[in-house]
């Protein structure tokens, strides 16, 4: 990929930063998906996992009977994340793709799970209203949509939008039912304070 585009910044930062040092990079998946998919209340399925990063929350659902469809607006990110799977002995169950997340090449209602860990927060405002269009679009009706983001308890600084659990909910409350929202920290260096959203695919 070349010229100048919205994922200018982020091939920029998976270029320069070593992964170990990536402030996001957990080196292992969000314990919050790996509770709901132990716990059965998320089965396997088709699924995107939207900003896959690293990889290693769509490493831990392909090992899992899912079948992922791992997305990332930085071919360096993917690139990442493929050297991940192979380490894992999961490259061949997960099929990777450079695409942005607000224009999706997916076709409407053809998967059931949505995996979102700090993707969506990342987003202006644009582009959260066409990530809501295009996402709700891509999941069957009933389909389920896991959202990470920064809370509003996480100071203000550089970084990621701060949300409110009001923000959350009036934001996809026209196309989801918010299932659940709770009090987290993302796993990594630094630990910033968080929401976990569980959200369905409204009718």
């Amino acid at each position: 990929m070349s010229g100048k585009g919205p994922w200018t910044s982020w091939e920029s930062i998976y270029r320069e930063v070593k992964p170990e040092e990536l402030p996001w990079n957990a080196g292992e998946p969000d314990l919050e998906l790996v509770r709901l998919v132990e716990s059965g209340k998320i089965t396997p399925s088709r699924t995107l996992d939207l900003g896959a990063g690293p990889g290693h929350d769509a490493i831990y659902l392909a090992k899992r009977g899912f079948r992922v469809l791992a997305l990332d607006i930085s071919p360096a990110a993917l690139k990442l994340a493929r050297a991940n799977a192979r380490k894992a002995g999961a490259d061949e169950r997960i099929r990777f793709r450079v695409e942005d997340v607000t224009k999706l090449d997916v076709p409407e209602s053809s998967v059931s799970f949505a995996n979102d860990r700090g993707c969506f927060h990342v987003l202006d405002a644009a582009g959260r209203k066409a990530y809501l269009r295009q996402v709700s679009r891509a999941l069957a009706v009933g389909g389920l949509l896991l959202l990470r983001v920064f809370s509003d308890k996480e100071p203000p600084g550089p970084g990621p939008r701060r949300f409110s659990k009001r923000e959350l909910a009036e934001f996809f409350g026209s196309r989801f039912e918010l299932l659940k929202i709770k009090s987290g920290v993302f796993a990594g260096p630094r630990r910033p304070k968080a929401y976990v959203c569980l959200l369905r695919r409204r009718a």
